[in-house]
């Protein structure tokens, strides 16, 4: 946020100079980190009232939209986020972000293969900065179709070209959990945690896992980590029913 207000500052006081066309671009520039700034603290109105500005500054550009449908998602905003990303592809149709997300907004809402296939197309273009996160949406979207050897053959390129990518860490953990493969998720689980130490499902279910080895304390350990670090979540809502099933086991027990 401080770098943000210092960029704008320093705006200010090249505004003088710039040309109309570059005034305007700048502006809508300063708008838009402030906007990211604030969503990434899920501050959905003041994201979306930077977002808004950044679009009346410079509305040709396709990042604006983009980021418009990331709030609008983050708002569980469904239609008007398919909206906002289709506007940025109709901007710039190779722009991957943009066809990452509208795949991501697809899978959540369970149409697989429409996701599938703006993952596809996210991918073909070469100069995507970030292909790992598009295969590894792509591997989740293969598990959700019951196609786990895609699934996991996409993740494993997804982390070849990004080791400490957490989310397909998390989400190779949830495949190997599902299959019964305690060792495997839990080490997929871990690299989750170790990469994004504030991923609380990769937290709630590595201590899932531990529960199935039979490493209560260190189960426990965590689903208390969970209530620390995100009392407000969902997730921590989850890890208080957790601890409140082991103190009842462990109250058995004696």
């Amino acid at each position: 946020m401080k770098k943000a207000l210092f960029l704008l500052g320093l705006f200010l006081l090249a505004a003088c100079e710039s040309t109309p066309v570059t005034y305007h671009r700048e502006a809508s520039a300063i708008h838009k980190e402030l906007a990211y700034v604030y969503l990434k603290d899920e501050r959905y109105p003041e994201a979306l009232r930077e977002a808004l500005l950044a679009q009346e500054e410079f509305p040709q550009d396709p990042e604006v939209y983009n980021l418009l449908g990331l709030i609008y998602l983050g708002r569980e905003e469904y239609e008007k986020a398919r909206a906002q990303f289709e506007k940025a592809l109709q901007l710039d149709p190779h722009y991957s972000e943009a066809l990452n997300n509208l795949g991501s907004l697809y899978l959540l809402r369970g149409n697989y293969d429409q996701a599938i296939a703006y993952f596809k197309k996210a991918l073909a273009n070469p100069l995507y900065t970030k292909p790992f996160m598009a295969l590894t949406n792509l591997g989740w979207a293969w598990h959700k179709k019951g196609d786990d050897q895609k699934a996991l053959a996409s993740l494993e390129k997804a982390l070849k070209l990004n080791p400490r990518y957490s989310k397909a860490y998390y989400y190779a953990g949830l495949i190997a959990f599902e299959e019964g493969r305690w060792e495997d998720a839990r080490l997929d689980f871990r690299r989750a945690v170790r990469f994004d130490h504030n991923d609380m499902a990769a937290r709630y279910w590595l201590g899932e896992t531990y529960f199935r080895l039979g490493e209560l304390d260190k189960a426990r350990h965590l689903w208390e980590s969970i209530t620390q670090l995100a009392p407000e979540s969902d997730w921590a809502l989850k890890a208080e029913d957790r601890l409140m099933f082991l103190k009842n086991l462990s109250s058995e027990n004696f």
